[in-house]
């Protein structure tokens, strides 16, 4: 009976270090959870706030632009079509507006803008014009090499230059040049009629970094 009883009160002594070690792992468990809920809840809070910091200068670039008065230096309209930006190609003597719509009417006044972002904008601006004997048309466009220099201002005065990288012709229904995968940077495509009208002068420019 005594040995019995006393197996019983080991048994239960057991049964409390059991239960105290395993309180005690609960214990340093939660500790150790805490700290790290108290880290990652540390580390959102820095995110949130770069976050917030990034946003506070992208609406500062934002508003930058927006206040600045537009057509300052340069007209709002040609004969009715808007006036969206002007181009400058030192190389050439070139210096002409950039028109919003490419019809048959408005190419006969300037080079317009065929396809793209916005001017200056990320991707692709494609701009097209005659290759007549008008100073504000790309008659002279075929005497661009590589490395030659092209500047675009919008209509808030703001100019990126860019520098040609590539220049070839193409058959009008062969549309490749007219791409908008360029990695996020900023392109323009020049486009114009090659001599005798059967293919296209493309000029690829990219952005010219300093």
């Amino acid at each position: 009976m005594i040995n019995l009883k006393s197996k019983i009160i080991v048994m239960k002594n057991i049964k409390l270090k059991v239960m105290l070690f395993i309180s005690i792992i609960f214990f340093v468990v939660s500790i150790i959870n805490g700290n790290n809920a108290g880290e990652i809840q540390a580390k959102e809070e820095e995110n949130i706030y770069k976050a917030q910091e990034i946003k506070k200068e992208e609406v500062k670039e934002v508003v930058s632009v927006k206040t600045k008065e537009a057509y300052i230096n340069m007209p709002k309209d040609i004969k009715g079509y808007t006036v969206i930006g002007k181009i400058e190609i030192p190389k050439i003597e070139l210096s002409t507006y950039i028109l919003d719509q490419t019809t048959k009417e408005s190419l006969n006044e300037s080079v317009t803008k065929l396809c793209g972002p916005k001017i200056n904008g990320l991707g692709n601006v494609c701009i097209i014009g005659h290759n007549y004997k008008s100073e504000n048309m790309f008659k002279k466009l075929k005497n661009l090499e590589m490395g030659d220099k092209i500047v675009i201002t919008d209509v808030y005065d703001q100019s990126i230059e860019y520098i040609v990288y590539d220049i070839y012709k193409v058959y009008p229904k062969e549309t490749k040049c007219l791409s908008q995968e360029t990695n996020g940077e900023r392109e323009v495509t020049l486009i114009t009629c090659a001599t005798g009208a059967i293919k296209r002068l493309i000029v690829k420019a990219r952005e010219l970094y300093d």
